[in-house]
């Protein structure tokens, strides 16, 4: 189903497209084998994808979110963990430009060209263990020192951490001046003591993203590294800025349910089954399933898309409230598309050499991105109510 809207939306469809293509290829094998995808992150360099959301003003391509979207679902397509991944380097690469488009700092504007210039790669976590209040108050610490900070703590799914370049994460300065704050800094991690990534990353799915745990221990952090501070949050609430970046998560799923809908259509055309005059894409149990697969799909981009089309023509809070919606209902659909595509390929969809069993997989790593389903069900009544997520007085 056509889902392009102008010759800019096309061009960058296109570009994820043929990404895309010669992501496939390897995609089970860095699946089988747990390693890093390192000749497609070269290939994401050398087309300039990593600067895909950056302002032309910088010299990056200026993608909007809704174009954003579009080529990340199609990039997934060929390869979901590598989409997700460098999803988690437009969402670094988005905050930064969020800062800068708020206060024109210009250690901000600095790091933004250099990521365009040098094609870096940005990455990093805000998640903790044990912590469900990450955004609204880090457990780990930072403490003032001369020309910098010390900081010490833990991170989790610090997602292509093998590959970073910068390494964003926060941590809460307890003694600021004016009360509790939050800073939030990027720093260079193979030029940092004190920051080590523990080989950890052993998953069911996902496998190739290497999201790797990293402690902060005494790693000195120096000011210019720091572009944000912020008072610790009491509200519980959510705004745009930390909204943006879990709605994204919703794209690569989207794309993965694609690919499994597609494979889906191509095997069973012409599979036979004895003894059937007609193909096993005559059957209603497996042409209802792919109708059903499409029915999901569509609706899932539909809610996805409006929601990016209207990211900055709504209030912050209601369209926090659309993108926390949207993300659930995307990655929702996702898993159940691509349970419909295992069940209507039958048995063989548990074999290996088919690429279900790793869309299976790899899909539900969806599920478990904050906010998960409880929780968005949870903040969408809440906040209708005016009621805060969390009580934190």
């Amino acid at each position: 189903m056509n889902q392009i809207n102008t010759e800019r939306e096309r061009r960058l469809v296109d570009l994820a497209a043929a990404l895309a293509g010669d992501f496939a290829q390897r995609a089970a094998l860095h699946d089988e084998e747990r390693s890093f995808p390192y000749e497609n992150y070269a290939r994401l360099r050398e087309t300039g994808y990593t600067t895909l959301i950056i302002p032309e003003k910088f010299g990056g391509m200026g993608a909007t979110m809704l174009e954003r979207i579009k080529a990340q679902e199609r990039l997934a397509q060929g390869c979901g963990a590598t989409a997700l991944a460098i999803n988690m380097h437009l969402n670094v690469v988005e905050f930064l430009i969020d800062i800068e488009r708020k206060f024109h700092a210009p250690n901000v504007v600095a790091k933004l060209r250099r990521i365009v210039d040098e094609r870096l790669i940005c990455g990093g976590s805000g998640s903790e263990p044990d912590n469900a209040v990450i955004a609204l108050r880090p457990r780990t610490t930072a403490r003032r020192a001369d020309g910098g900070w010390i900081v010490n703590g833990r991170k989790i799914f610090g997602t292509q951490s093998v590959a970073l370049d910068f390494y964003f994460t926060e941590a809460t300065w307890d003694e600021a001046p004016e009360g509790p704050a939050i800073l939030s800094f990027f720093i260079a991690p193979r030029d940092t003591p004190g920051l080590t990534f523990k080989d950890d990353w052993n998953t069911m799915g996902m496998r190739a993203t290497e999201s790797r745990s990293a402690e902060l221990k005494d790693a000195f952090v120096p000011d210019d590294a720091v572009v944000l501070k912020r008072p610790v949050s009491r509200s519980g609430r959510i705004t745009r800025v930390f909204a943006k970046a879990p709605f994204t998560i919703g794209a690569p799923y989207v794309g993965i349910a694609v690919a499994a809908r597609d494979f889906v259509v191509e095997f069973m055309r012409d599979r036979p089954r004895f003894p059937l005059k007609h193909p096993m894409s005559h059957l209603p149990s497996v042409y209802n399933k792919v109708g059903e697969m499409d029915l999901l799909i569509e609706a899932a981009r539909a809610i996805m898309w409006k929601a990016a089309a209207e990211l900055y023509s709504d209030d912050s809070q209601s369209w926090a409230r659309k993108a926390v919606a949207a993300r659930m209902v995307a990655i929702e659909n996702s898993v159940r598309v691509v349970d419909l595509a295992l069940r209507a390929a039958g048995g063989a969809s548990y074999f290996k050499r088919l690429p279900l069993e790793r869309y299976h997989r790899d899909v539900r790593a969806g599920l478990y991105h904050p906010f998960d389903s409880d929780e968005s069900l949870e903040f969408l009544g809440k906040s209708a109510f005016g009621l805060p997520l969390m009580d934190l007085e």
